[in-house]
């Protein structure tokens, strides 16, 4: 047992050795309380928990990104964390599966193999100054590494050209932007960022079909030719395509029966592949191919205020993206017929982070402005090795009012306009918005169920997506279909049918009935984990939670928590020959904050994982939220 810095209380010390992992603006908080205090001297959990309420107490109840002039183009609540939260932050995914082993197919107006889609986090030393380096530089070294395509496939001009030597794979011209932005949100790993900024199907392989006639414009004869070559000789077969993105959208208000792209979609889906598609961002209620297919999952987006995620009952509400919409009916003239509505699935729509083409003439100077912001300001919230306290802003009685520097205000004003006009956040990305950007998500979450469960075809896919979805009742019933994607809960689903590996589990943080108890405890086939209050409080208000995680190479793995003062001797799971560990811990109402503590999974120290299982978080002062339950 060592002593946390902070507090003087005892603390494991693989968790005080946690405090590298405190986000930028809370390991600041600290020291403007602590001078001389440095993560590498570690806190507590507690400490952490503490700060971080401070953060969110300091923070604006609206954004501040319109109180300056000029204004910021995302919103912020604290003026150390005007930066856009990544994918995961806004809505947790299942970290442990990133699509690896699965092929996501891809139809748009062209691409780039930019360094997030390699198979590599660490470069080469020194790291690239990656704003500095030439087209053929830039190739070459990325040539080097693992590029995670399965091929390139370029049908624009009624050609055919196969291959990852093809030019137009390489050009960098305006039309590769689009499909780069689509493959990084699905399947970038970030490392261009540290990581941050990584899609959900980090390790997934690609299949981008260039299609369209150059400027990025795709008329639906185009997109025709795209399904129609994945169907041509079982190309999706002989690629392993399992799932498809479709951030495009055809020409022709026209029934789904009767349009060629529509059929040409329903036809792999027959096929068991999973195909999803931009609703369209026209805010009509219209839907063009192949979003009115009815096999074909149909997503829409909302705007979440770039908020980190909370719980499945946010606080703060909802807002529709103006996506498309519409109702259509599907089945045979002669069998069964029903009216579904489109979209059937919401995703985030704004502020999401996609990397800039790094071979555009922009790329250079979105670099040289995150350099000159961060002299100006004099910090960085993106980088995780500076925790320089800032003058204003971070005391108990901080307004909330941005400060730009008082030295060189037109300078400051310039850099702001030229930040602004490239969407920037970070020198090497910018954010966008979109049903592409909505569909993307979606596809990566499909991704990373297929790797959780192979064995799931396209139509049980759609169906885990749409039930684990979260319902949104105070938004339109015709815009919302299912709700807003639960990342987790899909892949939590997906490893539970057909024929998963964890079928026979319940899902980490169920609550357990009496006579789930005794199935579980009573057989001996789960130990019963008691927390440090169920040894006083009244046993008749007790509630069984059975947790688990999987985690097939560990050695040891235990829970941690409120429950037991954070402490991962107290409580050891048990393994399954799954990989799954698991047991049932009994508490006293109330509402617990915890995580896993795994040994032996590739790491010497051991890892400090939230529960991949559990869509109910809070925000932690850690780069990851702690899961919580609550016990009524």
């Amino acid at each position: 047992m060592s002593l946390c810095p902070l507090c003087g209380n005892g603390s494991a010390a693989q968790l005080l050795a946690q405090g590298a992992q405190l986000r930028p603006p809370v390991a600041r908080l600290i020291v403007a309380h602590h001078p001389g205090w440095q993560p590498a001297a570690g806190l507590c959990p507690t400490c952490a928990l503490t700060f971080m309420q401070q953060l969110q107490h300091q923070r604006a109840a609206v954004a501040l990104h319109t109180s300056t002039e000029p204004h910021a183009t995302f919103p912020y609540y604290h003026p150390a964390e005007e930066t856009v939260l990544s994918q995961a932050e806004r809505l947790p995914d299942y970290a442990t599966y990133q699509g690896r082993g699965v092929t996501v197919a891809f139809l748009d107006s062209g691409y780039y193999p930019h360094p997030d889609l390699t198979g590599t986090m660490a470069w080469p030393e020194p790291a690239p100054h990656w704003e500095t380096l030439t087209p053929d530089q830039l190739r070459a070294l990325l040539q080097a590494q693992p590029l995670r395509f399965a091929n390139y496939i370029d049908l624009t001009d009624g050609g055919e050209r196969v291959g990852l030597a093809q030019p137009s794979l390489w050009d960098g011209a305006g039309d590769s932007w689009h499909g780069q932005m689509t493959t990084s949100l699905v399947a970038g790993n970030g490392s261009l960022s540290g990581g941050r900024y990584r899609g959900y199907a980090a390790g997934a392989t690609l299949l981008p079909i260039k299609i369209g006639r150059g400027g990025g414009r795709i008329p639906e004869e185009d997109i025709l030719a795209g399904l129609q070559w994945l169907l041509r000789d079982r190309h999706w077969e002989r690629y392993q395509v399992r799932v498809v993105n479709l951030s495009v959208g055809g020409d022709f208000l026209q029934d789904w029966r009767a349009n060629a792209v529509c059929q040409a979609a329903e036809a792999l889906a027959e096929r068991g592949v999973f195909l999803a598609a931009a609703a369209g961002n026209s805010n009509k209620e219209e839907l063009r191919a192949p979003a009115q297919s009815p096999s074909v999952l149909t997503v829409g987006g909302v705007n979440d205020g770039n908020r980190p995620w909370q719980s499945p009952e946010q606080s703060q509400p909802l807002a529709l993206y103006p996506h498309n919409y519409g109702t259509i009916t599907s089945g045979s003239p002669k069998g069964p017929r029903q009216s579904l509505h489109k979209p059937e699935l919401l995703a985030l729509g704004f502020w999401l982070p996609a990397p800039i083409l790094p071979v555009s003439p922009i790329f250079g100077e979105v670099a040289a402005l995150g350099a000159l912001r961060r002299v100006l300001l004099g910090y960085d919230e993106l980088r995780g090795d500076d925790f320089v306290a800032l003058a204003d802003g971070l005391g108990d009685t901080a307004d909330h009012h941005y400060r730009p520097p008082t030295w060189m205000p037109k300078v400051w004003q310039t850099v702001r306009e030229r930040m602004n006009a490239h969407k920037w956040i970070h020198p090497y990305y910018q954010h966008v918005d979109g049903t592409s950007v909505a569909v993307a998500q979606v596809s990566a979450v499909a991704a990373q169920m297929v790797e959780a469960n192979p064995k799931l075809d396209g139509a049980q896919i759609k169906a885990i997506l749409l039930e684990s979805a979260l319902p949104l009742p105070d938004l339109p019933a015709a815009r919302t279909g299912a709700g807003l994607l639960q990342p987790r809960r899909a892949v939590a689903l997906a490893l539970r049918r057909g024929g998963g590996s964890l079928t026979l589990y319940p899902c980490s943080s169920t609550l357990l009935s009496e006579s789930e108890l005794q199935k579980w405890v009573g057989a001996g086939r789960v130990p019963l984990l008691d927390g440090d209050q169920a040894a006083t409080a009244d046993p008749r208000r007790q509630r069984a939670v059975y947790l688990g995680i999987y985690a097939p190479t560990a050695q040891r793995v235990s829970l941690t928590g409120t429950f037991n003062q954070w402490q991962p001797t107290h409580h050891t799971l048990a393994p399954t020959p799954q990989g799954w560990w698991h047991g049932v811990l009994r508490l006293p109402p109330g509402h617990y904050l915890y995580r896993f503590w795994v040994e032996g999974q590739g790491t010497a120290l051991g890892q400090w994982l939230p529960d991949y299982e559990n869509s109910t978080t809070a925000e932690s002062g850690y780069r990851d939220g702690h899961s919580v339950i609550s016990v009524e």
